[in-house]
């Protein structure tokens, strides 16, 4: 009973943080959200994975052009007799400003390290060698993905955890994987997505120059 009454307390706790940034910055909050937004999200590698898909404390801000979504994720993946919960918080960008190629960048780690070894080749940056040894990106169009990634964007990142990112057309997600982000850092780490967006934003604004033939 303690066990349960101290994981509904931090639910709680969590769920009043998220009010609270709510408040702050006049945005939109809800407890839960139904299926929507995460069917609107299917395509993406993280809402492909498990089962019992639930989205909470979902941070809305929408405007004329853009909406932005903060909310906690979690699934469910079951291994025969046991199953196991996944939970970490999304930053979700949804944009018609935006003209971004598919890309999934993730934190290098021993399995992306094996498929490299093995040849399957991810994009570096020769200026940003720490940036290549940070993180493994991937995406089709590698060169439309470089002018994407500016001096400017890999500089930020570089200075952050290691998050993941995935992102095509429209949309645009961050999120460390299996990682809820603590409630003292909610608003840095929105704050982090938001200034991704803009870099991305002013790349998508030049990209008609650079995709021209």
């Amino acid at each position: 009973m303690r066990i349960i009454n101290k994981l509904f307390g931090n639910e709680k706790e969590r769920s009043a943080a998220f009010q609270v940034l709510a408040n702050q910055l006049n945005l939109k909050y809800e407890s839960q959200n139904d299926f929507g937004l995460i069917k609107q999200l299917s395509d993406f590698g993280l809402f492909k994975y498990g089962s019992s898909q639930k989205i909470s404390n979902l941070l809305t801000e929408k405007a004329f052009d853009s909406e932005n979504y903060l909310f906690d994720y979690q699934y469910v993946v079951s291994t025969g007799k046991s199953a196991v919960r996944f939970e970490q918080t999304v930053f979700f960008v949804n944009s018609k400003q935006l003209s971004l190629p598919q890309f999934v960048q993730k934190p290098e780690s021993f399995f992306t390290n094996l498929m490299a070894f093995l040849g399957f080749d991810d994009i570096d940056f020769a200026k940003f060698p720490e940036y290549s040894d940070k993180f493994h990106l991937k995406g089709e169009y590698e060169e439309v993905i470089r002018f994407y990634f500016s001096e400017e964007l890999l500089q930020l990142l570089l200075d952050q955890n290691s998050f993941n990112m995935e992102a095509m057309n429209y949309y645009f997600i961050l999120y460390h994987q299996n990682k809820l982000i603590h409630t003292s850092e909610l608003k840095a780490f929105r704050n982090l997505g938001m200034m991704l967006f803009n870099l991305f934003l002013i790349q998508s604004k030049k990209s008609d120059n650079f995709l021209q033939p």
